[in-house]
């Protein structure tokens, strides 16, 4: 009886030549898998970054990293589609290229729904909606929650095998895992575990996989001792003759913010932009950021961006400005979901203050 499932998708792995850090990462949530009790690890969807003929590198992983009691189950996704169990070789190892319905323990089953081009979520239950019926049971797949508040991926536009709000009142699933959006987030009863290695700069912050316990019926997350981490940030600094000073405070408080240990900042890889209008010379503003940013390895070697930042010590100007914030200080912001957000508007504030053209 399977008591302790661990799920993780979107690793997107090359080779160990391109990309290490994948394949580190995959061996860190089998690593943990061992010391958690796992006995089922599940990859939902795109455990390759394409389909290949030769997943020798994988399988290498896979033997010297997998505790011996472990199995593990890949559904293909949308980047590695033509995977199937023919392709690939290891020790209690299972490939579901088609939707497969497999009893977890006496009281609960789950359907495994692959990445299925020009199909929906809903269309690919609807054959097994009879197995399902009056039963408690998960749903494992690939694509599109479509009422997720999260984006989908600005690097893959398009719907990808959707999931509606309607399927879930049809077939009534306990818990809906999916692969396909990279960042870890959970609506409702659905559930994404997120990239557990960032695959670009859009995802950033800690990497986690998750760990459903079959017998509550619920989930926790883990995280994963990622080799690389990325984070983007944008600051505004505001034409006041403290800006530096507020600028410092500003960048601590979303430093904080990362949760992320003192012991991983050589992993961190970061992108800062600047925008606003400073009071202080843009060479000191340059010197104040490349302090702040010291730790950390710059993201492809990109210094920090000011190319958005003025300089300027009109007084009239930086009157109206300060008159304009007590405005916004003003309206209510708490709750809402506004787009664009306080700190956009106060940044096309500034533009138009000082005369700066987009």
């Amino acid at each position: 009886m399977i008591l302790k499932i661990a799920i993780t998708a979107d690793n997107h792995l090359t080779s160990q030549a391109k990309n290490p850090e994948r394949f580190l990462a995959l061996a860190d949530i089998f690593k943990q898998c061992g010391e958690l009790g796992v006995q089922l690890l599940i990859v939902a969807g795109d455990l390759f970054d394409q389909s290949l003929a030769n997943y020798a590198e994988f399988e290498a992983l896979y033997q010297s990293s997998r505790p011996n009691d472990l199995t593990t189950v890949i559904i293909p996704g949308n980047h590695d589609r033509q995977l199937n169990r023919s392709a690939i070789a290891g020790e209690s190892l299972q490939v579901y290229s088609e939707p497969t319905i497999r009893p977890l323990n006496e009281s609960r089953l789950v359907l495994f729904l692959p990445y299925q081009e020009n199909r929906t979520m809903g269309e690919a239950i609807a054959p097994f909606a009879d197995q399902l019926a009056g039963k408690r049971w998960f749903l494992v797949g690939h694509g599109d929650w479509s009422a997720s508040l999260n984006a989908a991926d600005p690097y893959e536009q398009g719907s990808y095998m959707p999931l509606t709000t309607a399927d879930i009142k049809r077939y009534q699933p306990e818990i809906v895992i999916l692969g396909h959006i990279h960042l870890s987030q959970q609506s409702g009863l659905v559930y994404y575990p997120g990239s557990p290695c960032p695959l670009n700069i859009s995802e950033t912050g800690i990497r986690k996989f998750l760990v459903l316990d079959t017998d509550k019926g619920e989930i926790t997350s883990q995280v994963v001792n990622s080799h690389l981490l990325f984070i983007d940030e944008h600051l505004l600094i505001l034409p006041v003759a403290n800006d530096l000073e507020l600028l410092e405070k500003d960048f601590s408080k979303r430093r904080e913010a990362w949760d992320i240990p003192g012991d991983r900042v050589d992993q961190i890889q970061i992108r800062l932009k600047i925008s606003g209008c400073s009071y202080s010379d843009r060479q000191m503003v340059y010197d104040k950021v490349n302090g702040l940013i010291k730790p950390y390895r710059l993201y492809q070697d990109a210094a920090p961006d000011l190319g958005d930042l003025v300089h300027s010590q009109d007084l009239d100007r930086a009157e109206i400005t300060a008159l304009f914030m007590e405005y916004l200080d003003r309206l209510d912001w708490e709750g809402k979901s506004l787009q664009p957000d306080k700190g956009q508007v106060l940044e096309q504030a500034l533009r138009r203050i000082y005369r700066v053209t987009p």
